[in-house]
């Protein structure tokens, strides 16, 4: 392990909060609710189709980018996709189906166990912390207010307040400089290996990964953590 850092950068979704464990299972919630709005479709015809449709949107990394901005958006386009699968049209039951999908995310987020107490210790210590998220403004900063995180960070930087979002260099180094600290004296905790930890790697910054669902590095992955631990509390350790 390196020296202990003079800052810890930390992400918000599924390294805090528990966001996007699931989202198959709330697909399917979704089309359970709404599929016989569409004649003879089954839930779970519709669930394959929203799915493909979904790997299809995610798989741009410029169409992720403006869909993280603009999620409702994200979820029409999404939802139209597999509507045509079906000959359905556009009609006001996509914005109705994509507003409830991210009500049912919403009420699924949660804090992982110990990760509020575990902000609460790092609070105690000299070592400033930094939350960097990517994803929409008006979500990603409701997310924060609703579980009063903000109050353990020193700095806040949303991708859509900041208006750049990881894996760019720049949202890293805009995070380093409002933390008055260089790349050599930060780590950065988070649990997505392309966006956190490639991201981190790129400009210098010891990257920790949080193995949320304790699957391991996926096959065939060119990323490597500098170190891996398995949730949030386990970073205590680290600096104890």
């Amino acid at each position: 392990m390196k020296n202990l850092p003079r800052a810890l950068i930390l992400d918000l979704d599924d390294t805090i909060l528990e966001s996007y464990g699931n989202p198959d299972t709330a697909w399917l919630q979704l089309c359970r609710e709404f599929a016989g709005s569409l004649g003879d479709v089954t839930a779970e015809e519709l669930q394959a189709a929203v799915l493909q449709a979904r790997d299809w949107y995610w798989s741009d990394a410029e169409r992720a980018r403006r869909g993280r901005l603009e999620v409702l958006q994200a979820r029409r386009d999404i939802l139209l996709r597999a509507f045509a699968e079906f000959n359905v049209p556009d009609s006001p039951l996509v914005t109705r189906m994509g507003e409830r999908y991210n009500q049912i995310r919403d009420e699924a987020i949660w804090p992982f166990p110990g990760a509020i107490a575990t902000l609460r210790r790092l609070q105690t210590t000299d070592i400033r912390l930094g939350l960097l998220t990517n994803g929409n403004a008006e979500m990603q900063r409701a997310k924060i207010e609703r579980f009063s995180v903000a109050e353990y960070f020193d700095h806040v930087q949303i991708e859509g307040e900041f208006g750049i979002g990881k894996p760019d260099e720049r949202a890293f180094r805009h995070a380093l400089e409002a933390l008055s600290v260089e790349p050599t004296e930060a780590w950065m905790v988070g649990d997505n290996l392309d966006f956190d930890i490639r991201g981190a790697q790129q400009v210098g910054i010891h990257a920790i990964w949080v193995d949320t669902h304790g699957n391991g590095l996926p096959d065939g992955t060119i990323v490597q953590p500098d170190t891996t631990i398995k949730s949030l509390p386990d970073i205590v350790k680290l600096i104890s």
